[in-house]
């Protein structure tokens, strides 16, 4: 298994070759292997080899090669990106400024500086002395940042890059510029040494024990509604922790009334095991709720402004960008195209973007990109075992660039039509695979669902679609009568 450096002398690309010792420079004659990796070092004339996995494709490095062009693509999908000048003319400012270099897909570090600066005319590609190194959990703002970079730099279908993030007026976050070749000296090139040899251990350890078993989750977002067509709160049944509870969002930013209820089964390490502990779950809720005619609604946003989402925990295998491609390809994409096409396009591009992963406490991370898909049960079933079958294949499957900006304008606008192509070609890749016997009696009812051009029914009750009944609550005799659940607004 051969790593190599594709670069043009540049002195960053040569210290790294000095200090990971498993990368070797890449020439045109080197015959590249299924097992070996290339990794791009900026924008040069040779194509990516036919065979291997490539870090930082072509295509993908030649985005941020004109930095109006690629903010002009990077705004129209939802990501905030300053501009030279402001809304009234004035200079673009900076109250202070971050330097976040990412590593398959990951922050390796995050510097800071506070000193105020005007938008720069040159391209960045330099952590200057006035920046410090902080945590890259230093607080909210930096959190913040670090999601924004991340998200940018996968959009761009890049593996690795230096985002750099300013805070404007009132301390909203831009992107300022995108570099596939940071300047390697000192601390970033630490950083970036550190990186690369992980992921060279990384890739000798799964080459010889590929991981067999993977831990799956859950949490699924669902809404109430009352028998008169109107939002009922969650709140009013649940708090914010346990199996059973409420989303963080509340009406009006009162930090009070929530109206999200979230379904979180106990995970398992297999397929069918989480959909047990989901319909119990399922069961632990409508025990609660203690009136007959409260619906539950799910899909994509059952009731504005509020978006539901369906997320997907995975534990026990390594993180990897290339697991997230593979997500995006064989799991986001087919899941969009059942979808209803509406409530879809109201809930994105703010809310389930490509590639949006959310690290865990416990060392997993979950997949953000779906809508709940609790709305049905031939979804859930194969959106589960979907991901199970990816967490351990994806390695085999090739990885499409969906990435260029008519394919992910066409996942933010729902244009399904556009998609299909890709999605039933994603079909037969997966079809074609020696384990999906495994799994196909749960997944195939859904790529039929997806050739059959159906979309799932957000207008039926969650309960009713698996068969869960009501919860509602025996009065004992002489009890009082259980108040009417409130709307909002009341």
């Amino acid at each position: 298994m051969a790593y190599y450096l594709l670069h043009r002398n540049q002195p960053s690309a040569k210290r790294l070759l000095t200090n990971v010792s498993r990368l070797s420079r890449y020439t045109p004659t080197n015959a590249v292997g299924d097992s070996d990796v290339l990794l791009r070092w900026g924008a040069l004339d040779e194509n990516d080899p036919a065979k291997g996995t490539i870090v930082n494709a072509k295509e993908a490095v030649q985005r941020i090669s004109s930095r109006v062009q690629m903010a002009k693509f990077l705004r129209r999908i939802g990501v905030r990106v300053a501009s030279k000048t402001t809304k009234s003319g004035e200079a673009t400012t900076f109250s202070r400024q971050y330097r976040i270099p990412i590593f398959d897909m990951k922050a390796i570090a995050c510097f800071r500086s506070d000193s105020g600066a005007n938008w720069p005319q040159a391209r960045i590609s330099r952590v200057h002395a006035s920046f410090q190194e902080i945590s890259v959990s230093e607080d909210k703002q930096t959190r913040l940042a670090v999601l924004l970079a991340t998200r940018t730099l996968h959009a761009l279908g890049l593996d690795f890059g230096m985002v750099s993030v300013g805070v404007g007026p009132k301390g909203m976050l831009h992107v300022m510029d995108v570099t596939a070749t940071p300047v390697l000296e000192g601390r970033m090139l630490d950083v970036f040494k550190d990186a690369m040899s992980s992921f060279v251990e990384r890739e000798e350890q799964l080459k010889q024990n590929s991981p067999s078993n993977v831990t799956l989750g859950t949490d699924l977002e669902v809404m109430l509604r009352n028998a008169q067509g109107k939002m009922v709160l969650a709140s009013n049944y649940f708090t914010r922790k346990g199996r059973v509870g409420c989303d963080d969002r509340s009406v009006n930013f009162d930090g009070k009334r929530l109206p999200l209820m979230e379904l979180r089964p106990a995970p398992d390490n297999s397929p069918n095991g989480l959909l047990i502990n989901l319909r119990a779950t399922m069961r632990e809720a409508t025990s609660r709720i203690n009136r007959q005619m409260v619906e539950w609604r799910a899909g994509s946003m059952p009731f504005r402004p509020y978006c539901t989402g369906g997320h997907i925990h995975f534990s026990g295998i390594p993180f990897t960008s290339r697991f997230v491609k593979a997500l995006d390809n064989y799991l986001g994409l087919p899941l969009m195209a059942v979808e209803d096409r509406k409530s879809a396009n109201l809930r994105r591009p703010k809310y389930g973007f490509l590639g949006d992963i959310r690290h865990k406490e416990y060392g997993g991370f979950e997949y953000r990109t779906p809508a709940s898909f609790i709305c049905s049960r031939v979804v859930t079933t194969a959106a589960f075992h979907l991901a199970h079958f990816l967490a351990l294949n994806y390695r085999d499957l090739p990885l499409p660039d969906i990435y260029v900006q008519s394919t992910q304008l066409a996942f933010y606008e729902g244009q399904v039509g556009v998609l299909r192509p890709f999605i039933l070609r994603n079909i037969e890749t997966v079809r074609l695979h020696s384990a999906y016997s495994q799994y196909r009696e749960y997944i195939e009812p859904f790529f039929v669902m997806i050739e059959q051009g159906r979309t799932w029914d957000e207008s039926r009750d969650v309960r009713a679609e698996w068969n869960v009944p009501s919860g509602r609550a025996q009065r004992k005799p002489g009890a009082t009568k259980t108040r009417r659940a409130r709307v909002t607004g009341s």
